[in-house]
């Protein structure tokens, strides 16, 4: 090895070492969310149910699930196990994002991406999230990597890691089908080196058709349905913000637009570099030599815009779109930002010291908003809540903390440590009612008195609504018939019941003996009245 590629060595076993880090420290500083307890669920399920997912109209993910299965037998349940099976992939990007770095662009661009995917606060949200996302993107690094490979002519066995690792993509996320397509234009792209291959990606083609096709008979139909999805309908602009927003900044980004517009206009330099505009104009694009020439900088623009693209158009029937279902094209943005950055370090002149700052910017910024994903609760704090209703039957609080909303808006409350009260037999209503998964998570307590908080949001064709006040009382009363006390554990309670009927009903029949309130979760206590 020369001293150059030595460097690039150990600079990549730092940054996987920084890379483990920043994920590692604060893996299960966030409580699960219903999506990560719904992963637990259904990666817990009979293995029979399991199989029957790969070909259950609607289902996504089915492969993620064996694989979380199989973790959690050699693992564990915990918060910190299950979330360690998604910081192994978001690990395994750095590498991936160095190696197809430098196999297109050298190994300066190599090493920039991999800084950037080491301390990208989106990416490492991701990593510490139990869900498929890191999965989907560690996979579509190696697929792409590996068919540039196979069309540069690396035989047989990169033909072979293409067509597994993007098999296993789409069947760990929906729309990870979307490589298909992608991996289409690029070996288009690459011609007409890519013409001497032809053999394998017929071969290719062939074996990525074959597996999808149980995927394909409900896909397709959904896809050309009009219909309703529970997703915002974003325009296209909004799609562009909202994913330049993430992969600049993380989740809580949205006050730094600064960096989002510095990151932004880095990607566009490094889409536009000397490189790509000498081999425009020169003519070398007609080379059949890869690397260098223009068809590289489309590869990652293509690789930016035909899944939003298509996510869009999708879209335009029913809403589908969310950031995280593209994560796996956030390294191509990471590419064009370590382009812009490499051009100015490679340069002869003057300009090879605005790298300096730049990077600076960027790392500090990401420091910052890692720091803050850390530290400040995002997700619905039911960790706390169960907590809080188990210190309250246990004895351990009194009247727990009564605090406001805003004054307890990012605070934490700590369970006292040993706390599993023997039994709990106080009614606990879930509002809504998908949330009492979460909370079984956490509470010690097995068996308890649980009932569903009612679905009062339905409307009749004139836009009344279709439950009254009265029907709401009626049932309300049937549900507490017999008890002294109830809880109510709120969260998300718009989607389930926007005039808040249950509460007001509770608030009207009993005594509110104490509350809680945490980041999108709140909790009280009645003592429970006649009617």
């Amino acid at each position: 090895m020369t001293r150059t590629s030595t460097r690039y060595l150990v600079a990549l076993c730092l940054l996987l070492l920084v890379g483990f880090l920043v994920r590692a420290v604060s893996l299960d500083a966030q409580s699960l969310w219903r999506d990560e307890v719904d992963a637990l669920r259904f990666a817990t399920a009979p293995a029979a149910e399991m199989l029957s997912n790969f070909t259950r109209p609607g289902w996504n993910g089915p492969l993620y699930y064996v694989l979380l299965r199989g973790w959690i037998a050699l693992a564990g349940a915990s918060e910190y196990a299950m979330r360690f099976f998604s910081l192994l992939f978001g690990i395994a990007c750095i590498p991936l994002a160095y190696v197809l770095g430098r196999r297109l662009f050298g190994s300066p661009v190599g090493i920039f991406s991999a800084v950037l995917v080491t301390t990208s606060p989106y990416l490492v949200w991701y990593s510490q999230e139990v869900k498929m996302y890191t999965l989907v993107m560690a996979l579509a690094l190696l697929a792409i990597y590996s068919l540039r490979r196979a069309v540069e002519g690396g035989g047989w066995l990169w033909w072979a890691i293409q067509i597994v690792a993007t098999t296993l993509a789409f069947y760990s996320h929906i729309l990870a089908a979307l490589l298909i397509p992608v991996q289409g234009l690029l070996y288009a792209v690459w011609w007409p080196q890519s013409r001497k291959r032809w053999r394998g990606a017929l071969v290719s083609a062939a074996c990525l058709t074959l597996p999808y096709l149980p995927l394909a008979v409900w896909q397709a139909p959904l896809a050309l349905q009009a219909r309703e999805t529970g997703f915002y309908p974003y325009s296209l602009t909004e799609m562009v913000v909202i994913l330049l927003n993430g992969w600049s900044t993380g989740i809580l980004g949205d006050a730094s637009p600064w960096m989002a517009a510095l990151m932004g206009v880095l990607a566009v330099g490094g889409l536009l570099s000397s490189d790509a505009f000498a081999s425009l104009f020169s003519g070398s694009a007609e080379e059949e030599t890869l690397g260098t020439g223009l068809r590289d900088y489309l590869v990652l623009l293509l690789w930016l815009s035909v899944p939003l693209l298509s996510i869009w158009l999708i879209s335009l029937r029913q809403p589908l779109f969310t950031d995280r279902y593209l994560i796996w094209s956030a390294p191509a943005f990471y590419l064009l930002v370590a382009l812009a950055l490499a051009s100015f370090a490679t340069t002869e002149h003057w300009a090879r010291w605005v790298v300096v700052p730049l990077l600076g910017a960027i790392l500090i910024s990401n420091g910052v908003n890692l720091w803050e994903q850390a530290t400040t609760p995002i997700k619905a704090d039911f960790r706390a809540a169960a907590a809080y209703v188990a210190n309250y039957a246990d004895g351990a609080t009194a009247e727990g903390p009564d605090r406001s909303e805003t004054e307890s808006e990012h605070s934490v409350y700590l369970p006292t440590v040993g706390v599993s009260p023997s039994r709990f037999d106080e009614l606990i209503i879930f509002q809504i009612p998908y949330g009492r998964y979460t909370f079984d998570y956490y509470f010690p307590v097995e068996e308890y008195p649980r009932a569903d908080g009612l679905y009062t949001n339905h409307r009749t064709v004139t836009g009344d609504y279709a439950m009254s006040q009265e029907q709401a009382a009626q049932q309300m009363r049937a549900m507490t018939r017999g008890r002294d006390a109830a809880w109510l554990v709120a969260s998300e309670v718009s989607m389930w019941d926007e005039r808040r009927l249950v509460q007001q009903w509770l608030d009207q029949h009993g005594q509110r003996v104490t509350e809680a309130h945490f980041n999108r979760v709140d909790v009280y206590r009645y003592q429970l009245t006649e009617p």
